[in-house]
């Protein structure tokens, strides 16, 4: 019977794996509306293309305000039934699209839908750390992570797809169906052990409680990534369509994906070794040489060289990340510690996405790739030379 005590214990269990499920399907219920939704409010709801761009973007501000809240959330009441309670919000409003048939009813519910979302990726998040053991853990969040990547790949063709042959009504029904079996996949799941709850009585509230104060030195380049990937998320489709090459930005997003899953099963083992902030490194020259090839790209074969070099350095920092800042943290601090990361992911991309924006109708794409280049390289300096020793000297585990 002890044999087998230096072998390090399962990841893939069979909670873990529910969870991931669960993760899958809620990313890839979401991906599937992210590039339908523009003529649904358009042609549906009769909204111009600047009031559709705002309301669309009020599902990633309302996810981003409730961030912070959610950690707090996460770490003060057991972690399994809120994350049950908001992802069965999170299905019911798919199914809330198909009644709510004026821009009012559909602002609403995009609103609800990102406070939905918000909450639900931070419990999951915080519901996988806690299944998975201590041992695995850098490489448990970066296989965790790959769920959300997946379904990036898959999520968008299959609502173009749902689109192109069948009613809007079709695909909102189709986000609730695949939202709903990953519910039920947290019902499967056996109850986490109260943790976290041990030590309530210090739980009074503060800053620290709702962003991991411990963790803010080292979050600078999680931010600048956030700033570069939001350029190219919402505007890589009009590149693909303005450049002289002919390009697809589904291709696109498919060979970021693979980019990605590939980087998170490469750094997976070097994470769970404590090798976080050289995986950070690693991942800050790929985008680094990503974003500078933007500016010179001339061609479709580049573009998806582009896409490739992207998803590995994502593939590195974001896991990386995620581990960074659930070692700063306290046991009774995951969910915050999970919260901070995403909050400063999300500001990132949603700053990136606002002044991208700007930066196109100013100048063009290569100064906006150009300019999200030299950020990172200040980013990467600044990481290199200040939050790494920072790390080494504050990380609990």
């Amino acid at each position: 019977m002890n044999m087998n005590k230096s072998k390090l214990p399962p990841l893939w269990t069979r909670d873990f794996i529910l969870v991931f499920i669960s993760n899958l399907l809620l990313f890839f219920s979401f991906y599937m509306l992210i590039p339908v939704l523009p003529f649904y409010v358009m042609e549906n709801l009769g909204a111009s293309g600047s009031i559709a761009g705002i309301v669309l973007a009020l599902y990633t501000i309302s996810a981003l305000l409730i961030r912070p809240f959610s950690g707090f959330m996460v770490d003060m009441f057991s972690r399994k039934p809120l994350y049950l309670i908001c992802y069965g919000f999170f299905c019911i409003i798919f199914a809330g699209y198909v009644i709510g048939t004026t821009l009012f009813l559909f602002i609403i519910l995009r609103i609800l839908h990102g406070f939905a979302f918000g909450i639900s990726t931070v419990s999951g998040s915080t519901v996988a750390v806690d299944i998975m053991t201590s041992e695995r853990r850098g490489e448990g969040i970066g296989y965790f992570g790959m769920a959300a990547n997946i379904a990036m790949a898959v999520g968008p063709v299959t609502g173009l797809w749902i689109h192109q042959h069948y009613s809007f009504d079709v695909l909102f029904l189709a986000s609730f169906f695949s939202s709903l079996i990953g519910f039920f996949t947290i019902v499967l799941i056996k109850p986490i052990k109260k943790e976290h709850t041990q030590s309530g009585s210090r739980q009074t509230l503060s800053l620290d409680r709702f962003i991991l104060v411990n963790a803010l030195p080292c979050v600078g380049l999680l931010f600048i990534v956030g700033l570069g990937y939001g350029a190219v998320l919402n505007y890589i489709g009009l590149y693909s369509e303005i450049a002289q090459f002919e390009s697809s930005a589904g291709f696109f997003f498919v060979i970021l994906s693979i980019g990605i899953v590939l980087a998170r099963i490469l750094s997976a083992k070097s994470i769970n070794k404590g090798k976080i902030v050289q995986m950070v490194k690693i991942g800050g020259i790929f985008l680094v040489l990503s974003f500078g090839l933007f500016v010179l790209c001339t061609n479709a074969i580049m573009l998806y060289l582009i896409a490739f070099l992207l998803g590995i350095g994502l593939g590195y920092i974001n896991p990386a990340f995620q581990t960074m800042l659930i070692n700063l943290a306290e046991h009774s601090q995951r969910g915050t510690a999970n919260a901070t990361y995403f909050t400063f992911w999300d500001l990132g991309i949603g700053i990136g996405t606002a002044v991208g924006g700007i930066i196109i109708d100013k100048l063009n794409f290569e100064w906006l790739y150009a300019i999200s280049g030299v950020l990172l390289v200040i980013g990467v300096i600044y990481f290199s030379s200040l939050s790494a020793s920072y790390f080494q000297k504050n990380k609990l585990r």
